[in-house]
C-alpha cells in the first residue's frame, strides 16, 4: 500500500528517506541531491509515498504530476527505493498501486528514468538520455 505522507511531517521519516536517496544517487550518479528532493517535497512539486507491504515499510516512491504532457498527464516517478529484496514478493501489489495513483491522478502513463531497462517488467524504452559536460573557459 503506498502511504501518502504529509509535506508538514517530511521530518518524521526523512532519515529513511535520504537513505534511500544517496543509494539512488550512488547507482545513478545524477546531480542531485536529497535536499533537493526535499524541497520539491515542502514546496509541492513532488509527493512522497510510503511503500508498506505486509505490514511492514518496504521502500517508498516519489512522484510528479506532469499535466501538460503531449499525449496526456504522465505520473513522473522521481525517484522509488526499496530495502534490497523486500518489494520482490510484492511487486504485482506495487503496480497496482502506482497504476491506481496514477489514475486517481488522471494521469494516462507513468515515466521513469532509471540506470537498467525495466522491459521485463512492461516498461517501454522512450529514449537513451546522454549527458555531455562543456568545460568552462
Amino acid at each position: 500500500m503506498l502511504v501518502p505522507v504529509d509535506a508538514r511531517y517530511l521530518r518524521s521519516v526523512w532519515d529513511y528517506v535520504e537513505r534511500g536517496l544517496l543509494a539512488i544517487i550512488d547507482k545513478t550518479r545524477d546531480d542531485w541531491i536529497p535536499a533537493d528532493v526535499y524541497a520539491e517535497i515542502r514546496g509541492g512539486v513532488s509527493r512522497l509515498f510510503m511503500m508498506e507491504y505486509g505490514g511492514e515499510r518496504r521502500g517508498f516512491v516519489v512522484v510528479q504530476l506532469w499535466p501538460q504532457y503531449h499525449a496526456g498527464p504522465r505520473l513522473f516517478i522521481r525517484a522509488l527505493w526499496s530495502e534490497p529484496g523486500a518489494l520482490v514478493a510484492h511487486r504485482a501489489d506495487v503496480y497496482e498501486d502506482l497504476d491506481e495513483l496514477a489514475r486517481s491522478n488522471g494521469a494516462t502513463a507513468m515515466r521513469q528514468l532509471s540506470p537498467r531497462r525495466w522491459d521485463a517488467d512492461g516498461w517501454t524504452l522512450k529514449q537513451y538520455i546522454y549527458e555531455r559536460e562543456v568545460e568552462a573557459t
